[in-house]
């Protein structure tokens, strides 16, 4: 008589986890713009929740209106993109462009068919943490539009992974694509005194001990990892590329605030 071997229980408890997939799928449970766990790269923060979050801010920060032509630069895997369906109807249109191939392939395949004015591009940028195989010097990248093409456009946790040179590169970039009266909304790691007495009170969930020139890293051997720039610089290069701050910066909870916005800092400039 033969005897069943009992399934591995890894093997068993995948399965199980594919069976209640596919029934919340045809119940109308599931969540469609939700990719998959590997490409919901945000950190320690919730895919969903933090688009939610950041949409209130375009609105209210920025003054993004639901018929304006909209540019996210560094789109990931839809993370912003997924709440500005809700909200952007035509004539406005939605690009987004980032370094990360198969994050840019599942919004294609994902979020195009259902909404046709939103459209993304995948860029072969260089960057060490999310295209180390990149063929296109970010410094000297042209972002794929044409001049003045629109109204508003964000950066949201991209500067904290560019190095200076790329940093003033993309302000330029933004400059040309963006129409005369067109929002940046961008979001970075602040240097200032209270960041830096703070990260000295050991209250900061980063350190940035390692200085190069124009920035702060917190790793030597992964620089973009996560880069923080001084503020006063940061404004400098903004208004040498002909931005005006829209309103006063919004602080981070990064450095250890009681009071603050987001996680990172906040600049909107017009």
């Amino acid at each position: 008589m033969k005897t069943r071997t009992a399934r591995p229980f890894k093997t068993t408890w995948r399965r199980l986890r594919e069976v209640a997939r596919r029934g919340f799928v045809r119940l109308g449970l599931g969540d469609p713009l939700l990719p998959p766990r590997r490409l919901a790269r945000v950190g320690s923060g919730d895919f969903r929740r933090t688009g939610e979050e950041f949409l209130g801010h375009f609105i209210e920060l920025a003054g993004l209106r639901p018929d304006e032509r909209v540019l996210d630069v560094g789109c990931g895997a839809g993370r912003m993109a997924v709440p500005l369906t809700k909200y952007l109807r035509s004539p406005g249109r939605y690009c987004g462009f980032d370094p990360m191939r198969d994050g840019v392939e599942w919004c294609k395949h994902t979020i195009t068919p259902r909404f046709p004015h939103f459209e993304f591009a995948w860029a072969d940028a260089y960057n060490a943490t999310y295209n180390s195989a990149g063929s296109l010097a970010p410094e000297s990248f042209r972002f794929p539009y044409e001049d003045a093409s629109f109204d508003f456009a964000f950066l949201t946790s991209v500067v904290t992974h560019l190095l200076p040179s790329a940093v003033v590169h993309y302000l330029g970039e933004l400059r040309r694509v963006l129409r005369p009266g067109g929002r940046v909304l961008l979001t970075a790691f602040l240097w200032n005194d209270e960041a830096k007495s703070r990260v000295a009170a050991g209250r900061a969930e980063k350190t940035f001990a390692h200085e190069l020139p124009g920035c702060r890293v917190e790793d030597m051997a992964r620089p973009e990892d996560a880069v923080a720039y001084d503020e006063a610089w940061m404004i400098d290069r903004l208004r040498e590329r002909g931005f005006a701050l829209k309103c006063p910066v919004r602080y981070g909870s990064w450095s250890g605030r009681e009071t603050y916005l987001s996680r990172q800092d906040v600049i909107v400039a017009v």
